[in-house]
């Protein structure tokens, strides 16, 4: 019986302690949500742990980055907590593949406004988004060497507010959605920095029905592109959209091609560039979204 009382006593101690060593020790969960996916891992003193969540979702969860089925997403998110232990955590998720739309905007003013988003709802400048601004929740982040140069990304606003639903039916905290454009962005901002003037780096990000074509000057994103499924097909379009991009700017001398996966028309597609291939390896990330994820400052 004495036993038992420690036992039950150590329960009540750990209990009592957990939101204390939470807010001590805070572990943040990065998670990567797709319309057909899931991934994540935990970030802890600055550096992340293995993949813990990896998994399929079944048909018709998620659409175009809208949660429809957000009771069984949110009972699914909550379970893979409550098994990995990690309900005291902090989340940090980004927004589906589909959810944003983005431009690059340069500001009119001399100065940056105190409240920029405040400020580009009142222009409402011809964007031709999908959503109006007055209707949308606004990203925007500074680019890399220019201050008045700057990523702005949106979301519609309820899509947003239902996956706010899905993780408080979840019970978790979470701290911030991500535009995934964003984030991987974030990830390859490094490594892009000091590219040539000359050099224009493309970025296939392979999704399962084609793909995302990304053309990025330094690290400052010029186009954006969907690719379609057909290898053939594919290839004939990456060369379409870097012909196209070389007339409008012929200072272009040299390529760089990225892929944030292997794809299989890969050994056509360098034939035709004439360039090799880099497959990205974000390790110890499990995805260049989740790196981004981790490095990216909360949006302005």
């Amino acid at each position: 019986m004495a036993f038992s009382g420690l036992i039950g006593l150590k329960d009540d101690l750990d209990d009592r302690l957990r939101p204390i060593r939470a807010q001590l020790f805070p572990r943040q969960l990065l998670l990567e949500l797709q319309d057909d996916s899931m991934k994540g891992q935990v970030l802890k003193d600055g550096g992340p742990e293995p993949v813990s969540i990896d998994l399929p979702l079944p048909p018709l969860t998620c659409r175009d980055g809208q949660p429809l089925e957000k009771e069984p997403l949110g009972d699914l998110i909550g379970d893979l907590l409550v098994r990995d232990g990690l309900l005291d955590a902090v989340v940090l998720a980004s927004l589906p593949e589909g959810a944003a739309e983005w431009r690059v905007i340069d500001w009119p003013f001399e100065a940056i406004p105190d409240d920029p988003i405040e400020a580009l709802r009142t222009i409402d400048p011809p964007l031709r988004f999908a959503v109006p601004l007055a209707e949308a929740t606004i990203d925007l982040r500074p680019l890399p060497g220019s201050a008045a140069r700057m990523l702005l990304a949106v979301a519609s606003r309820k899509l947003v507010e239902d996956w706010i639903d899905v993780f408080n039916l979840a019970g978790v905290q979470l701290e911030r959605l991500s535009p995934a454009p964003s984030c991987r962005l974030a990830a390859l901002n490094t490594l892009l920095a000091l590219a040539p003037e000359d050099e224009l780096t493309l970025l296939i990000h392979p999704l399962p029905a084609g793909g995302r074509l990304l053309l990025l000057r330094r690290a400052e994103p010029v186009f954006d592109w969907p690719l379609p499924q057909e290898d053939d097909k594919l290839v004939a379009e990456v060369n379409r959209c870097v012909a196209f991009y070389r007339r409008r700017d012929p200072s272009v001398r040299r390529l760089r091609l990225l892929l944030s996966a292997p794809l299989s028309c890969q050994d056509s597609l360098q034939d035709a560039l004439g360039v090799r291939a880099e497959i990205l390896t974000p390790e110890p990330f499990g995805s260049l979204v989740l790196q981004g994820l981790a490095t990216v400052e909360p949006a302005r």
